[in-house]
């Protein structure tokens, strides 16, 4: 039977080094997750709130 392999310190600061790169990226993935979710929702109201009235066609509308 195998004898179990000595850990090396240099094998734990590998290994905490590797798990920190990973966590951040995570962390990324789950905001870019968010936000894509937040972009997908239906809003109940448009963006602009002009309250439905171009003002470009309300001016040419005025000019008249």
């Amino acid at each position: 039977m195998a004898r179990p392999r000595k850990r090396l310190p240099s094998d734990l600061a590998d290994l905490s080094r590797k798990t920190e790169i990973l966590e951040r990226e995570m962390i990324a993935q789950r905001a870019a997750i968010e936000r894509l979710k937040q972009l997908g929702q239906v809003r109940p109201q448009p963006l602009r709130a002009d309250n439905g009235h171009d003002s470009s066609a309300l001016r040419r509308r005025i000019s008249r």
